[in-house]
């Protein structure tokens, strides 16, 4: 009884799944790692046998009982916290700090190469709701995926716990549910492997945030739980549209809904599938676009638009007004600061194309300048460096 999942794009959605399995090559699967994360969930009672034909069961097998014998050694470390250094980071938006487990270079290198068997060799994808961790996604997505709605209404839920409080014996369940993992577990000492295997990925009977593993893991195991709420959403009156990033979950419809129902029906989701972690209670928020709605870090303001709103760009314009007086004077920026001023460029102009080419071309004419020469130029070393390199303007 597997939930199976297939890579596709928008216009195939016009077709049924058996139309797509039909037709379907092994080279679509293969290819899930070109894709922007767009894919087709459905549940079967039995696996088509047009799956069976084209994968390999045993090969599948064969590669993580290899991956097993090769690094023997990390597996049956007893103490596995020697592994990591753990260190605290602030949270986005504060409310605490963040513990992360950075697993050291031996770890690292074992994590990457059993993220890439689950990728190529199983054909790992996501739920099409799922946003974080994805080769092509990021949080601007997700929001469109709400801004297509015209929704006017957000309710905005978080798990508690969603990295520390997930087992692996959670993971081994949702597994059994999973093309092609389901019909790999059904082969003799397939189980044992897969736990060898995927326990070097947990720490203190928990995922470590920090690890490359730990994301691509939560989001094959969300695929039953992140269809189930999907699939319940849009039976909804009104329709409810619904994304994941990764423990960020956003609810909306483009008129104003009962949330507490809405809410209690994503605990029963959970409960159904027995999931080590609910919701955080006192995160849970509902509002309309009329207000301060702020998602993932962008706003979708009343007209529909998605914005960074007023706070940022005000920051933004300090940052840019820091690098020109600065570059006068013959200030020179860390690296590490021109790579963020860069980095906030880069991602302001997706959500605000024209504002922030019309901000930048400002400060470009005021000073004689283009901003991208001064940040390319500080990336390259090219600057004489009078001074010790400054930081940047805080807000």
């Amino acid at each position: 009884m597997p939930f199976i999942t297939i890579p596709t794009t928008p216009r195939e959605y016009q077709y049924s799944f058996d139309d797509i399995l039909f037709g379907i090559k092994k080279s679509v699967f293969e290819s899930h790692r070109n894709q922007q994360g767009n894919t087709r969930t459905v549940f079967r009672e039995v696996t088509p046998s047009r799956l069976l034909e084209f994968n390999d069961f045993p090969k599948m097998l064969s590669v993580l009982v290899d991956f097993n014998k090769k690094h023997e050694n990390l597996i049956n470390m007893k103490n596995k916290a020697t592994l990591y250094e753990s260190f605290k980071i602030k949270k986005k938006g504060g409310g605490g700090l963040r513990q992360i487990d950075a697993p050291l270079d031996e770890l690292k290198c074992a994590l990457r190469e059993l993220k890439d068997i689950l990728e190529t060799t199983f054909h790992a994808t996501n739920h099409t709701t799922a946003f974080a961790y994805i080769k092509g996604r990021s949080t601007l997505d997700a929001v469109k995926r709400h801004q297509s709605n015209n929704s006017k209404w957000f309710l905005k839920l978080d798990f508690k716990n969603f990295f520390g409080s997930t087992t692996l014996d959670f993971v081994m369940r949702q597994l059994e549910h999973i093309f092609p993992f389901n019909e790999v577990l059904k082969l003799q000492c397939a189980k044992e492997e897969f736990q060898k295997a995927l326990s070097l990925g947990f720490l203190n009977d928990g995922l470590p945030q920090g690890t490359p593993l730990s994301p691509i893991l939560t989001n094959i195991m969300m695929i039953p739980i992140d269809h189930h709420i999907a699939t319940i959403m849009r039976k909804q009156t009104p329709h409810i549209v619904y994304t994941r990033y990764a423990d960020d979950l956003l609810l909306s419809a483009d008129v104003s809904f009962k949330f507490r129902g809405i809410e209690s029906l994503v605990m029963d989701i959970l409960k159904n599938y027995d999931a080590p972690f609910t919701l955080k209670a006192e995160k849970t928020r509902y509002a309309s676009s009329s207000g301060r709605n702020w998602n993932l870090g962008v706003m979708l303001n009343k007209d529909n638009q998605i914005t960074i709103g007023h706070q940022k760009k005000k920051h933004f314009k300090a940052m840019l007004f820091s690098l020109h007086t600065d570059y006068e004077k013959g200030v020179v920026w860390s690296m590490s600061d021109a790579r963020e001023l860069q980095g906030l460029i880069s991602y302001y102009s997706n959500v605000e194309s024209e504002q922030i080419k019309k901000i930048i071309d400002g400060y470009d004419k005021k000073f004689n300048r283009k901003t991208k020469d001064i940040i390319k130029n500080t990336l390259r070393g090219l600057i004489p460096r009078k001074q010790q390199p400054k930081t940047a303007y805080a807000a």
